[in-house]
């Protein structure tokens, strides 16, 4: 008859684990904080460029045109999302939210697109604070977006 025999297999990852040292979880937040501004200048700079394709498709008006929008919207707002964006975040998201209730109702309006892609620009030249201009900014762009409400 056989023996049982029962073996402690210790991975490279555990070993590596029970080594003393390492960072603490404060010194990884600061180190990866560091990390992710290093790429926030490239990264505003592909916020202008989806704000500017955005533009560029307000301006032709096509059909063709509004299946863009909402590729793009939701694309600046990713981006937006890994940076203290404010309101930029908020426009972007209101304005993936006009596109969706838009096709849904198989309405689309030009103009109202255009004006969330108007207060896109004017957060990102106004460097995405957060203030009374703002919040006066994003209250208009909720009303826009109200009045294509689901019924």
């Amino acid at each position: 008859m056989s023996e049982v025999r029962t073996l402690k297999i210790q991975s490279p990852l555990a070993r590596q684990l029970a080594r003393p040292g390492g960072r603490t979880i404060a010194d990884a937040q600061r180190l990866a904080e560091t990390g992710l501004q290093s790429h926030k200048a490239d990264i505003m700079g592909d916020l202008g460029r989806l704000i500017g394709q955005l533009e560029t498709l307000c301006v032709e008006a096509t059909a063709e045109g509004r299946d863009r929008v909402y590729v793009l919207a939701s694309a600046l707002v990713d981006l937006a999302g890994f940076f203290d964006t404010g309101p930029l975040y908020t426009a972007g998201y209101s304005l993936c939210d006009l596109s969706e209730r838009m096709q849904a109702m198989g309405v689309w309006n030009w103009p109202a697109v255009e004006v969330h892609v108007k207060a896109l620009r004017l957060i990102l030249t106004g460097g995405c604070k957060t203030g009374a201009e703002s919040d006066v900014l994003l209250q208009g762009l909720k009303s826009v977006l109200g009045a294509f409400a689901p019924a």
